[in-house]
Parts: C-alpha cells; structure tokens; sequence
C-alpha cells in the first residue's frame, strides 16, 4: 500500500482539565502557524506530528503514515453463516449494522468490504457529527479510518477476518 503524505487534523478540547499537558506544552500557536503553514506542513509530512492552540483548541496534525501506525491493530471480524435458504449471511462484530447475504463465501466477503467502503464516506462527510457523537456509532471511528486509508476494495477484504 503506498502511502500518501496528506496532513490529517485532529480536534482536542483543552478544559484545563490536564495540567501541563504534553500537547499543550509543544503545540505552536494558530497566528504562528498561519504565517510559516508550509514549513508547518512540510514537518508534520516529512517529521513528526505537529500540536496547533487556537484559543482553548487544539489540533493535531498527523501524516497518513503515523496514522497507519495508530489503526495498524484493527480488523475486522466477520462471521458467515449458511441459512435456511443456502445462503451465507455475513455479519461484522466491530460494526454491527454490516449484514449481507450471497450464494458464496467469497461474494459476501466482497459486499461486506463495499458496505465498508460505503459506510466509511457516509461517516467521514455527511453523517461524522451524528455518528461520532452517538455513543454506539463512535467506537467505529477508527475502523471507519482505517477503511479510508485503503487504496482498493481488495485491501478493505484483506482487513476481514471471517
């Protein structure tokens, strides 16, 4: 899988809650970062993580190879069962809403990948702010990144332990 350096940003609340958090103490910013954004880019791409503050906000900043590195553990597991009718039925115990039916194995291992797919854009636009706020739907946020993160619907079955 080739990696492509996109810079992905993530949003923290600071409440004051942590005292001296680590972020906190290495986060740049936002004006500072707004006037150097490309050499900001360029580290967070080619070196480390960067940490922006913009008023109790902060941000983090990941290229896509430290993120693979964060969900590099998750897969998924998918059971196949043969029903009354001879058919498989799949279902995915990281994302309960998942279930499909084909004559063959292999036919529901690929609809559940392309329900994956599907499911993965719907949560990352138009649907991120009810899904990431439910508290059945937020735990898949991850998974739903690391679906994001393949190039083909072949990696997303690479993904299925059935």
């Amino acid at each position: 899988m080739a990696i492509v350096h996109i810079v992905q940003i993530v949003q923290l609340r600071y409440d004051g809650g942590v005292e001296g958090m680590l972020m906190l103490q290495l986060a740049e910013k936002a004006s500072d970062v707004r006037q150097h954004f490309s050499e900001f880019v360029d580290t967070v791409v080619r070196d480390r993580p960067g940490f922006v503050t913009r008023n109790r906000d902060i941000l983090a900043a990941l290229n896509l190879e430290h993120l693979a590195v964060l969900v590099e553990p998750l897969v998924f597991h998918a059971k196949l069962e043969l029903d009354e009718n001879q058919e498989y039925v799949g279902t995915v115990d990281e994302i309960e809403d998942i279930v499909v039916s084909g004559v063959t194995k292999e036919e529901v291992l690929t609809s559940i990948a392309q329900m994956l797919l599907e499911y993965a854009e719907d949560y990352l636009t138009d649907s991120f702010r009810l899904y990431f706020n439910s508290p059945n739907r937020r735990k898949h946020f991850p998974y739903v990144l690391k679906v994001a993160m393949q190039d083909t619907i072949d990696d997303v079955k690479c993904l299925i332990h059935a």
